[in-house]
């Protein structure tokens, strides 16, 4: 992007220098011809390919129309219909290979550790926070974006890893319909469409409607989805209010992976059962997820410089399972797997409302755009779990015949209410072209009540805290921004634990607990190279989680304070167009994620002091290469990289790293286009996740899927 002015207003357009200058000349045309009228500064935006990886707009770092350069922290971008080309349909599939997150999702909910630390309460949809339990679906979304390091300011309560912001589809003037078709390995089939249409100049409807089935490389594994999303928009370019509404539904056959072996000295090894054997009760498992949500985003400009805007949110969530899983190894030489059986009535209910001004104002020679934001959030959960002792089975060669074991009783049966308000305020400061400041802060009150509805027990704890950033931008060079950044998160009790527990109030210790905190430094380089075809950016992390709660593994109901977690990491991207029609996507992040400090505590087995901390690769990342043309033959292929993981806390076992080879080749006519990718070409065995010992999950074999799409 050339700049050839940073004074305010600009006008931004990717149109010829001859039309800018002509537009820019008719305020002085249309002026008194005695006035003295000072001509608007223009800024020009090179046209990139539709095919360049880099994401033109980000919007989760500061929630303000602001060039990714001038931000201080790090920010991925992930295109879902590059995903969607290789079949990948989850928030997992759209993270593969995204530095410093680590999949920890079970078949239940997604998880991801994003440098070094859980973000189950840190996901977010349109910038509103989205954490009920449940697996989600990437069919009405545009691109996830991750903002890596604490986001308190803007988002409140969270692990201080990072926030997963999925950006949904709207309706527009320039938005092009479709309808695709795809088949793949394991009997995949499916459709979908999303048809956008304009009525007029301020009103637009779109609508996304999907259906799938598959089955899987697992034995007895299938599982079928479905999402309907309408929204309209109107907008008359002073005011406009967007109305979304989706329902998605995702019904299944739970999976939980394998149990690792056991050796008589007590060391565990990787699973010995072949990659297709899976232990539950085959026609009686499965698990329904069922997500509404419903959101209104009004926004009105007052002028030029200023605007409002409001949100609010309704999510309801209903999920149902009935559950066998393996649990422990007995019998002699480790060679039957005891297993549990679970059913789960899960109602929950989300509703948060903001509040925002955004503008721009001068202070003499400084330059200000501003953030002021209130917000309130009201969420209720009430999880039934309901619980009994399923058949031990064998561990290489199981029974998944369901059996007539004892009745289940309820397990828990629990009402969780939590309400949070927050005031904050946050300014980006153009001190001069070379020097920006990003200065944040806010207040967050956070209270949490658990009720028992089995024996009348009861938790409430409330919270308040203080969550800054600062951040500066030195760019010395038109292409060239060095930045540092401090920011701080705060994780009540209740934030991520208690609104999330399946058991009793008066059973667990978490009400009892301090909140948690975490802190990062972080420095880097955000680059343009070869006339702003290429951009790199390079940052070097530390992550401090203190006052860190971990389940006791002898006892899932009460939590223990591990101290200190400290993760250190170095991570580099490598992004946009190597020469005509060919485009690099790629980052790569090393870092040592462990547990520093770690208190005693009776019953709580070994000590982590100086454990690596679970779940967390010490290298991740991707590299892809592909070449497109507007229209023709295009192809794609790459390499998607994951380090050794520690399954647990006390470091018994590790997944071994892998590298995946994906590809894809395809053709691009005027209004149709055919795709056809493979991912992990060379039939690579590995494990892509685990959640315990007895839990570990698989990688997929190679599979193939097929995409027809057409454009109108």
């Amino acid at each position: 992007m050339s700049r050839y002015s940073r004074q305010t207003p600009h006008l931004k357009t990717s149109c010829s220098l001859v039309f800018c200058s002509l537009l820019s000349a008719l305020p002085a045309a249309m002026a008194d011809d005695t006035a003295d009228t000072a001509l608007p500064s223009v800024e020009v935006r090179s046209k990139r390919s539709p095919h360049d990886p880099r994401a033109a707009t980000v919007s989760t770092a500061t929630k303000t129309d602001v060039d990714a350069r001038y931000v201080p922290q790090t920010i991925n971008s992930v295109s879902v219909e590059q995903v969607a080309s290789y079949g990948g349909q989850t928030l997992a599939d759209a993270l593969s290979g995204v530095p410093g997150i680590s999949n920890n999702s079970d078949t239940r909910f997604d998880s991801f550790k994003i440098r070094g630390f859980s973000s189950a309460a840190d996901v977010l949809l349109d910038g509103v926070r989205d954490d009920a339990q449940y697996v989600r679906n990437l069919g009405n979304i545009e691109r996830v974006e991750v903002l890596k390091g604490p986001a308190a300011v803007l988002y409140g309560r969270g692990s201080g890893g990072g926030v997963i912001n999925r950006i949904s589809k709207q309706p527009g003037h320039d938005v092009q319909s479709s309808v695709r078709m795809i088949a793949g390995s394991y009997g995949r089939i499916g459709a979908a469409a999303d048809i956008n249409q304009v009525f007029s100049e301020e009103w637009a409807l779109r609508i996304n409607a999907g259906r799938e089935h598959a089955d899987s490389f697992r034995n007895g594994v299938d599982s079928t989805r479905q999402y309907f999303a309408p929204s309209i928009k109107w907008d008359n370019h002073r005011t406009s209010w967007l109305l979304q509404a989706e329902y998605n539904e995702f019904e299944r056959v739970p999976d939980r992976g394998m149990p690792a072996g056991r050796r008589a000295n007590g060391r565990y090894y990787l699973p010995p059962a072949a990659m297709t054997t899976t232990y539950g009760a085959l026609g009686r498992d499965y698990i329904k997820d069922t997500a509404t949500s419903l959101r209104s985003t009004f926004e009105h400009r007052l002028n030029e410089q200023w605007k409002i805007r409001n949100v609010l949110s309704v999510l309801n969530l209903d999920s149902r399972f009935d559950n066998t899983f393996a649990g422990g190894l007995t019998g002699s030489g480790n060679s039957m797997v005891t297993r549990s059986r679970f059913l789960q009535d899960l109602r929950q209910r989300n509703l948060q409302g903001n509040l925002e001004l955004d503008g721009k104002l001068s202070t003499g020679s400084v330059e200000h755009q501003l953030l002021f934001g209130a917000e309130y959030s009201d969420e209720k959960r009430h999880p039934r779990l309901w619980r009994a002792d399923a058949s031990n089975v064998s561990l290489l060669a199981p029974n998944n015949t369901p059996d007539r074991g004892p009745v289940p009783i309820v397990n828990s049966n629990s009402i969780h209410k939590a309400k949070g308000y927050a005031l904050y305020a946050q300014d980006l400061i153009s001190l001069s072209p070379q020097w920006q400041v990003l200065a944040g802060l806010r207040w967050d009150r956070f209270a949490v009540d658990s009720v028992s509805l089995r024996n009348n027990g009861r938790a409430q704890r409330t919270t308040s805290a203080l969550s800054p950033r600062l951040g500066v931008v030195w760019s010395p060079l038109a292409d060239h921004s060095f930045y540092a950044s401090y920011s701080k998160n705060f994780i009540p009790s209740g934030g991520v634990d208690t609104v999330g527990l399946d058991t009793d109030p008066s059973s667990s210790s978490v009400n009892a607990l301090d909140p948690q905190f975490s802190r990062q430094l972080e420095v880097g380089v955000k680059s343009d190279w070869f006339d702003k075809r290429m951009s790199t950016t390079l940052s070097v992390f530390q992550l401090d989680l203190y006052n860190r709660r971990t389940k006791v593994s002898a006892n899932p109901d009460i939590f223990m304070l591990t101290g200190l977690e400290r993760n250190r990491g170095i991570e580099l991207g490598v992004n946009g167009q190597l020469a005509s029609n060919w485009f690099i996507r790629s980052g790569f992040s090393v870092q040592n994620a462990r547990i520093l400090e770690a208190k005693s505590c009776a019953g709580c087995g070994s000590n982590v002091q100086g454990k690596r901390s679970a779940g967390v690769s010490s290298a991740n990342g991707s590299l892809f290469i592909s070449y497109a043309q507007v229209q023709g033959f295009f192809a794609e292929t790459g390499l998607v990289y994951e380090g050794a993981r520690y399954i647990d806390n006390n470091n018994l076992l590790d997944l071994p790293a892998y590298t995946r080879w994906d590809g894809k080749l395809g053709y691009r006519f005027q209004k149709a286009e055919v795709t056809f990718a493979v991912t992990n070409l060379t039939d690579r065995r590995y494990y892509v996740t685990a959640t315990g010992l007895s839990q570990i999950m698989p990688g997929s074999p190679r599979s193939g899927v097929l995409n027809l799409t057409y454009k109108f």
